[in-house]
């Protein structure tokens, strides 16, 4: 790890959050995508895979925060604090979004049962009315599904650093104390990941773009025939292949900076709610847990 910490002056809004964020990030850029990239290749494992990914997702979260409060751990200490609950980062993985899904499910049904008056509406206009209320009972519908998820996103996305940094706290308990420490912050954790998103938008555009691309080419060709060539397959699967392969390279560079906000928004929230920066500032020297070498 770094031997200066990033220390943010708290309370923070959200610019410095993202702020801090990318400090912490760019400090410990080479140990934090080294985890992340073990964290990827172990996400392509079922199950076991999927338990590691996320145990060392969250390990890059503790030592972004144990960084932040002046208490810094090798990475070797932290793996050892956290890998006892190895499977219980995989079972709340899977609850949080469970409840994430249940939520959209759920906002999307009551969404579309208050729109059908729209519809009915349209529908008694005529065909053009009819297909633009329809388009707008479908926009209508996905934006607020989107916006309930973002919200419980913002309010559950504490839970794997919980886990990470607060062995007191039991498996389920970890949601409602992410939901505890998020009360009255949620708009400020949703903006905060609103503008990592933004920050990182150029990476996932390219995602896109670039498979685009390279399909556009085969595109006509296949508009044009009734019988595809196995030319234009192939470029569209190349274009496929493109695409995995950019999602891939890019999660590994954006994945560690939402760990980061993460570490930041918990460091600045308990500051705020339970007064750990005083503790910790008053904690004597001799106490703490030595830098990495």
């Amino acid at each position: 790890m770094a031997s200066q910490p990033a220390s943010p002056i708290r309370p923070l809004n959200v610019g410095d959050v993202v702020s801090a964020a990318i400090s912490l990030f760019r400090t410990n850029f080479g140990t934090f995508l080294g985890l992340n990239l073990k964290s990827v290749l172990w996400f392509m494992v079922p199950v076991y895979g999927w338990a590691r990914g996320l145990m060392i997702q969250s390990q890059i979260a503790r030592l972004g925060f144990r960084e932040l409060s002046r208490q810094p751990e090798t990475v070797n200490q932290s793996l050892q604090a956290i890998e006892p609950r190895l499977w219980t980062f995989l079972g709340i993985g899977l609850l949080v979004w469970l409840i994430q899904a249940a939520v959209g499910y759920a906002v999307s049904f009551a969404v579309t049962i208050i729109t059908i008056p729209i519809s009915i509406l349209g529908s008694a206009g005529g065909e053009a009315a009819a297909a633009l209320s329809g388009l707008l009972v479908v926009v209508v519908v996905q934006l607020v599904v989107f916006a309930a998820q973002l919200w419980i996103q913002a309010r559950l996305y504490l839970w794997n650093l919980i886990l990470a940094m607060e062995p007191e706290i039991e498996s389920t308990t970890a949601i409602n104390r992410s939901w505890e420490l998020t009360k009255g912050n949620g708009v400020r954790v949703l903006f905060s990941l609103l503008i990592a998103y933004l920050v990182m938008l150029p990476l996932y555009a390219l995602t896109m773009v670039i498979p685009v691309l390279i399909a556009l080419p085969f595109l006509g060709g296949l508009l044009e025939s009734d019988a595809p060539s196995a030319a234009a397959l192939l470029g569209l699967l190349l274009a496929a292949l493109v695409f995995i392969v950019l999602a891939i390279v890019v999660s590994i560079f954006t994945a560690p900076f939402f760990q980061t906000i993460k570490s930041v928004l918990y460091y600045d929230l308990r500051s705020r709610r339970e007064g750990i920066d005083i503790q910790f500032r008053d904690r004597p020297r001799d106490q703490r847990e030595p830098r990495d070498s």
